[in-house]
């Protein structure tokens, strides 16, 4: 093997070491709560399954891939109370009769 490859490839894998950034979670639930308001966190609620607990349920809503499985009906007694153009467009919505 050339030497200068060998030096290349020994250089090499430490800075790719060096590159890897480590993930970070925020895993304080408070202040993802903040971040929903009240018509977005009403809506969480009402749509909150009975098998879970209302932390585990808005710490499950907490993460983006639950976003997406878990889509948020709304009735049009809801469409009635709450300000639609307030909730958050994270999250995905189903119109239900």
């Amino acid at each position: 093997m050339n030497p200068r490859l060998m030096l290349f490839l020994l250089m090499l894998c430490p800075l790719t070491a060096f590159a890897q950034a480590p993930i970070t979670t925020n895993t304080d639930s408070s202040a993802t709560a903040l971040e929903w308001n009240a018509p977005t966190r009403a809506v969480l609620l009402a749509n909150k399954p009975e098998r879970f607990t209302q932390a585990v349920w808005l710490e499950m809503m907490r993460k983006p891939l639950n976003r997406s499985l878990y889509p948020l009906r709304v009735t049009r007694e809801m469409l009635d109370t709450l300000d639609t153009k307030a909730l958050d467009m994270r999250f995905r919505y189903e119109m239900t009769p």
